[in-house]
């Protein structure tokens, strides 16, 4: 007899594996171009944001000693001393052009040298004193710098040329000097004031990646001034042919691709508008596209992995779905041999031609049997349960379905899942669930021990029988019973299950009775924790509120949701908890205790202004405490339903509290800091704590009470030596110092000098 054919299977797999393995390509190969294309994206803007960083922190440091400069060559003590000869009878004045000089190189800004020199009065000040202009063999060199097109301009000099820099720069490549002629704002010029940053200072403000990144800084006139890892370039050679090439580009801004020595790279650079150099970041394209390869070898071995899984899968799966074809190919080539040496190319249609009549109308008819009988026993136990049966009734129907009709009595038993949160499934899972577990009680209790298991309001129900034992030994055997189900369920569906029991009948009309018994001594269950069973003849059978209530733990739950504590909320609520358990209340009473918390929870709210609560898939908030729950779902409701919503508001306001109250504050002192001003007395006026305000105020400003009113006050004494003639005694009364000495050693102690010399210093005329 000839083999059945086996061309279906291999069409099985075959379009089985196509069908499932073309969207894998396909979205991977859409993955890694999106997401290599996002990336690249990112990493070279991420570039440019590091070239204007470094632009930035370098132009910064130019710019401070721009403005420090033109500060003090424009001051009126500066004017009047480019006039004078600095004889040896003016030591004291050169000692004074002196301490501003070195108070110039106290910033951090990396002067090595400040030069100061008069072509009227032929002298010459530097970092290593006074001396005759006509006497230096610098003079030419620094006389030069007259000639420059502008009156303030910076300039950049090898180390070899200049004269401007110490030993200590000798490693340095260039020196950047700002010339400034002098006075500035006359026409004619009688000195010079030059101030020389080493470029190695600025070198060091460079940041950059060490292992593929070379970052280099040419000035107007294409000479690279200092750089980073310029040893990650092929030579020296090619800086001027990359900065050619940068200089062919009429963006100030860009980023483009080079070949150098056979080597790719991606250049970025930014051109400054400031000095006219250019910023330039040269990275190999091979270490720039590392993430994106990265990203690609990921994607193609995630898509090997996923398409081996799908072969596999696939194979398996084919296997399933034919084998049954196979056995039916058997069974008919058994039955109906074939009359022909070579059997139909079509397994199906060779089945049809033989079986049709016969095979198929017979699996059919049995199927249809075996459902109805099924779906009879389902709806007798529905019936049954509803109280819509008498007893002569239940008794032709257990005969008819060939349910047990032999026991001496019953118990029923509930069973629910208990929580979803630390499975794989979700509460839209349940009905599934319930019929699984519905087949698997089915499976361990046997047929002459129960009647038909069923899924009935949200819980897996089962009339057990007791045929032989007494009431104390039936329940005795519910026990292991319970147990075996309960394993059994977390084995195949890692589903942890509780079960109530009802009390024992003899009537089978008292099912409905039995029914609501087994769910009351669930609904009891919550105060045991999970996974555990309850039987309704050990509840407290009078319903009664007798408890204490922990209004101490309430409290001090309250309190820690005013203060927006997160950590000592969720401690509070575990104790409050912790102590319901305890008292070992009733299904009825634990319901009455949570609705009182739930209720406290909300009259909180409202003192705190919170008029509207998150009711998530329930149409009130009690609802969910009248459903049975195990404890430790009721007590995550409460902190992520009730709890955490109420800390958000509270944190919300305390922030807006905060700033107020420091606006409120700084207004008061530029208001009144020529009054008596203390914290306590604001505090006071406030109806705040002074502690508490001290608090609010440094957690907004930084700093404390205290350093912000001596801060305002000196900034007020300035302008007032400024831009009046107050005496320094007014001014001292004025501020709320004791006396004018206290004011004289606190204005010294932060400007370096007295009132009356800043006042002569700094006031025009």
């Amino acid at each position: 007899m000839a083999a059945p054919p086996n061309r279906y299977f291999l069409r099985i797999l075959l379009f089985g594996f196509l069908i499932s393995s073309l969207p894998v390509i396909i979205v991977g190969l859409f993955s890694y171009m999106k997401s290599s294309d996002t990336i690249q994206q990112n990493v070279n803007a991420s570039k440019l944001l590091q070239l204007e960083q470094m632009q930035m922190n370098v132009e910064q440091v130019m710019r401070t000693v721009d403005h420090s400069m033109t500060y003090f060559v424009n001051s009126s003590f500066l004017k009047s001393a480019m006039l004078e000869p600095l004889n040896v009878e003016q030591f004291q004045l050169f000692n004074q052009i002196k301490q501003e000089v070195n108070h110039l190189q106290t910033f951090d800004t990396g002067i090595e040298n400040i030069i100061l020199l008069s072509t009227r009065e032929n002298w010459y000040i530097d970092n290593s004193g006074l001396y005759r202009l006509s006497e230096l063999d610098k003079k030419d060199h620094l006389l030069q710098y007259k000639e420059l097109p502008f009156d303030s301009q910076w300039i950049t000099e090898p180390v070899s040329n200049t004269v401007l820099l110490g030993q200590s720069s000798s490693r340095c490549t260039y020196g950047i000097s700002l010339v400034k002629k002098l006075p500035l704002t006359a026409s004619t010029k009688n000195g010079l004031a030059v101030s020389t940053i080493p470029s190695c200072y600025l070198n060091e403000l460079l940041s950059f990646d060490k292992n593929s990144e070379a970052v280099l800084v040419f000035n107007d006139r294409g000479e690279l001034l200092f750089g980073q890892n310029e040893e990650l370039l092929p030579s020296e050679g090619l800086f001027a042919a990359l900065y050619q090439d940068i200089t062919e580009s009429d963006s100030s801004l860009a980023q483009f691709d080079t070949q150098l020595e056979g080597t790719d790279y991606t250049v970025s650079y930014r051109k400054s508008d400031y000095n006219g150099w250019t910023y330039a970041s040269i990275t190999s394209l091979h270490a720039l596209s590392k993430q994106s390869r990265a990203i690609g070898w990921f994607t193609v071995f995630i898509c090997l992995a996923l398409l081996a899984i799908t072969l596999l899968v696939t194979w398996f799966g084919s296997q399933r779905l034919y084998k049954p074809i196979e056995q039916l190919f058997v069974s008919v080539f058994q039955l109906f041999p074939s009359k022909h040496d070579k059997p139909s190319r079509d397994g199906f249609v060779y089945i049809a031609d033989q079986i049709r009549h016969v095979i198929r109308e017979k699996s059919e008819l049995e199927s249809t049997m075996n459902n109805q009988i099924d779906s009879l026993r389902t709806l007798f136990m529905m019936e049954l349960y509803q109280g819509k049966s008498n007893s002569r009734t239940i008794e032709e129907r257990l005969k008819t379905l060939s349910l047990p009709t032999s026991f001496k009595g019953y118990a029923v038993m509930t069973l629910r899942i208990d929580f979803f949160e630390e499975t794989s499934y979700s509460k839209g899972d349940t009905d599934l669930l319930l019929f699984a577990v519905n087949n698997i009680v089915e499976e361990l209790v046997d047929a002459s021990d129960r009647l038909a298991p069923i899924v009935y309001e949200q819980s897996q129900n089962t009339l057990l029988l007791n045929r032989e034992h007494n009431q104390d030994a039936f329940f005795a055997q519910l026990v292991p019973l319970a147990g075996q189900i309960a394993h059994t369920v977390k084995e195949v569906l890692n589903l942890s299950v509780s079960f109530g029991f009802s009390g024992y009948h003899d009537k089978l009309k008292s099912a409905g009775t039995a029914l609501e018994e087994s769910m009351e001594a669930y609904k009891h269950l919550k105060r045991f924790g999970d996974s555990s069973a309850m039987f309704y003849r050990d509840l407290p059978q009078k319903l009664s509120f007798n408890t204490s209530y922990p209004v101490r733990l309430q409290t001090e739950l309250n309190d820690a949701i005013k203060l927006g504590d997160r950590a000592k909320s969720d401690e509070a609520l575990a104790e409050l908890f912790e102590a319901v358990f305890k008292q070992q209340l009733s299904a009825h009473d634990f319901e009455l205790t949570t609705a009182r918390l739930l209720i406290d929870l909300i009259h909180l709210s409202q003192s705190l202004g919170i008029h509207e609560m998150e009711l998530g898939d329930h149409s009130s908030l009690f609802e969910y405490l009248f459903k049975p729950h195990s404890p430790k779902e009721v007590r995550n409701w409460f902190l992520q339903n009730i709890v955490e919503p109420i800390i958000i508001a509270v944190e919300e306001r305390t922030n807006s509290q905060y700033k107020n109250i420091s606006e409120e504050i700084i207004h008061l002192i530029h208001q009144q800091y020529d009054q008596e001003l203390t914290l306590e007395a604001i505090a006071a006026s406030m109806h705040y704590n002074a502690n508490y305000v001290s608090s609010v105020f440094r957690k907004e400003t930084g700093i404390s009470f205290s350093e912000y009113l001596a801060a305002h006050r000196h900034r007020i004494a300035i302008g007032l030596l400024q831009d009046t003639n107050i005496s320094v005694k007014e001014i001292s009364e004025r501020l709320q110092y004791t006396n004018p000495q206290n004011f004289i050693r606190s204005f010294r102690k932060l400007e370096g000098t007295t009132p009356g010399k800043y006042r002569e210093l700094h006031q025009p005329g």
